[in-house]
Parts: structure tokens; C-alpha cells; sequence
């Protein structure tokens, strides 16, 4: 009788085991033709050419508007979570989220079939996270950066969450009601779980820690201005502690005229040489004026597009192997970087 029993318990566990494994296989299956979708709808989007987003509506950004103004860039939108940013007394106030919503649809159809000559200036109160949703109209020509935050970073574990395809459900994003406020916040919730997250370390993850030290140890010494294990994350500068560069700084490449340093390389090559040994993308920032940096819309495009592939692709090899990765070979780098700073943030594939 007793082992009968056992037989019975081996036979359960047994089918328990083969349920549990179909089950992965097909919430892994599920997830790569979510991948499939999401990529698709991402490369359809076009770069539209004179359209400027600007994060952040503090200083920084409301140099950059003003900026603007003066050089006649045809459409700038500002966001901001707070709704009395300086940016807000500069350009018109979006109040809700059907206004912002006819906007892109006009701004970013006309721009693209008719170009732009008058300046046209937007503010919306909005966080980082409705990014995808902004993005789901068209991509910017170029992306300005201007939050005390590494704003490439969060892009892209926000893209990591699928958002599109809930926002463009049916074709195109909705207008009006409460169909669009719950999309809006079905995309932009920052508590979801996507499929990567930024790497967190405590003092006992060995493991990570020691790789972590193995990608500060790429970079030399003097352009390293800091290192954050516990939240994997690295500063680069040429500039040395209680150094302050100018605003007027023209971000030169092989000299720096402030500070009397030679520059053998640019933080963005630097950053970019850690290709293939840790796999990463570096977007890089292009002086749109001395002081203030913009990424390019193509590259962000290109950028995220290649991190979409990298992830489906260790989905892939965990659904025919049946196991996942060392965590070693599920971390990859984003970075935001130009001549002469940088910021880069380990990720870490779930």
C-alpha cells in the first residue's frame, strides 16, 4: 500500500511538473508575440522633424523654450509634473488630456506633410512616465533632457512595459473620455512590472557588486565622478570636484579651454567602448545650445528598437532551453552622454 502511495504522489508531481512547464511556455510565448507587436508598432513611428520635447520645465527647460523662441523652432512641448513651472508663464497651458491629444494629432500630422515656420510653444503637466503614450503620436526630431533624473533610463524600462500596443489598441490613440484617461493610465503606471527594471544592489549580492566594479574598473579614473552600487548607477565628468563648467561652455572635444585638460576621448566614446564586453546603448546628447543637450529622435528610436530585440531574444532562449540566464547576461547598460559628462545605469532583464 505504501508504495502504491508513493507511485500516486511520484505520478501527481509528475503531472504537476508538466502543467507548471506548458504554463511557462506559454506565458513566455505570449510575451515574445507581445515583444513582436510592440516592435512593429515602434518602427512604424516617424521622426518628425521640428518637434521638440522637452522634459522638464524648470530652469533648464525654460532656457531651452526661450531658445527656441528666439530660433523660431516650430513646435516645442514642455512637460512638467509640477503645474506652476517657470516653463508653464512661457508657452500655452494645456488643461487637460483631450487638448494635448488634438494637439499631437494636428502638430504631428501638419509637420510632417507641411513642415513648420511659426513657433508654436505647449506646456502639459505630465511625469516622465506618459513618455510612450507622447511618443505614440510620432517621435521628436529631438529629445531634450532637462530633469534631475536619467531620463533614457526610465524610457526604457518604461518601454519595457509594451505601452504602445494598449494605446494604439485600435489603430490610433483615443481623443476623448474615459477610454483615454484609463489607457493613459494603464501606460504610465510606474508601479507595473515590465520586463526589466533598474539593478539594485545590497552589500551581501557579491555576485553583482564585483560586475558592477568590473564596468567602473572600463573607465579611467579621471573622468569617473562617482559610483552608486545600491542603485547601479555611474556619473562620468571631466570636470573635477568643485569645478563648475559655464553655461556657455561649447562642450569642445579634445581640449577643454575652462579647466586646461587635455580630453583624449569623449565620455560618449568611452561609454560606447564597453560594447560588446557589457551590452548597452549609449544615447548620446548633442549641444542644442552651450549648456543645454538634446537627444536625437532617430537615435532614440534606433536605440529602443535594439533594446526591444535584445530583451526578445533572452525571452527566446529562456523558452528553448526552458531555464534563464546568469544574471550577469541579463544586465545591460543605458547611458545619456556627451563630450564631456555622462550618466549610466546598469538594467537588469526579468
Amino acid at each position: 500500500m505504501e508504495k502504491a502511495g508513493n507511485n500516486r504522489s511520484e505520478i501527481l508531481a509528475e503531472k504537476s511538473s508538466e502543467t507548471l512547464s506548458e504554463t511557462l511556455s506559454e506565458t513566455l510565448s505570449e510575451t515574445l508575440s507581445a515583444i513582436d507587436t510592440e516592435k512593429g508598432i515602434l518602427e512604424e513611428l516617424p521622426v518628425i522633424k521640428g518637434y521638440y520635447l522637452v522634459l522638464g520645465g524648470g530652469k533648464i527647460g525654460t532656457d531651452f523654450l526661450e531658445y527656441a523662441l528666439e530660433n523660431k523652432f516650430p513646435f516645442v512641448l514642455v512637460i512638467d509634473s509640477d503645474k506652476n513651472a517657470p516653463a508653464s508663464k512661457k508657452a500655452k497651458v494645456l488643461e487637460n488630456e483631450e487638448e494635448l491629444v488634438k494637439l499631437l494629432r494636428s502638430k504631428t500630422s501638419s509637420l510632417v506633410s507641411e513642415g513648420g515656420s511659426e513657433t508654436e510653444t505647449y506646456f502639459y503637466r505630465s511625469d516622465l512616465h506618459k513618455i510612450p503614450f507622447l511618443l505614440s503620436f510620432g517621435i521628436p526630431e529631438y529629445i531634450v533632457p532637462a530633469v534631475p533624473c536619467h531620463a533614457a533610463a526610465y524610457l526604457a524600462v518604461d518601454f519595457l512595459k509594451l505601452p504602445l500596443q494598449r494605446v494604439l489598441a485600435k489603430g490610433k490613440p483615443p481623443e476623448t473620455g474615459s477610454e483615454l484617461t484609463e489607457i493613459l493610465s494603464k501606460a504610465s503606471d510606474p508601479e507595473e512590472k515590465g520586463l526589466a527594471r533598474e539593478l539594485y544592489m545590497k552589500n551581501n549580492d557579491v555576485r553583482n557588486l564585483s560586475f558592477f566594479e568590473s564596468v567602473a574598473a572600463s573607465f579611467p579614473e579621471n573622468v569617473l565622478a562617482g559610483k552608486y552600487p545600491e542603485h547601479g548607477v555611474l556619473f562620468f565628468s571631466y570636470a573635477r570636484p568643485g569645478e563648475i563648467c559655464p553655461d556657455c561652455c561649447p562642450g569642445s572635444e579634445e581640449y577643454c579651454p575652462n579647466f586646461d585638460r587635455e580630453k583624449p576621448k569623449t565620455i560618449t566614446e568611452y561609454a560606447g567602448e564597453l560594447v560588446p564586453a557589457v551590452q548597452g546603448w549609449v544615447f548620446e546628447s548633442c549641444q542644442m545650445k552651450p549648456g543645454i543637450g538634446g537627444i536625437r529622435g532617430s537615435d532614440l528610436k534606433m536605440n529602443l528598437l535594439e533594446i526591444v530585440g535584445f530583451v526578445k531574444e533572452l525571452q527566446k532562449e529562456r523558452a528553448e532551453k526552458g531555464s534563464g540566464h546568469a544574471p550577469e547576461k541579463r544586465v545591460f547598460f543605458v547611458a545619456t552622454t556627451c563630450t564631456c559628462h555622462g550618466v549610466l545605469n546598469l538594467l537588469q532583464v526579468l
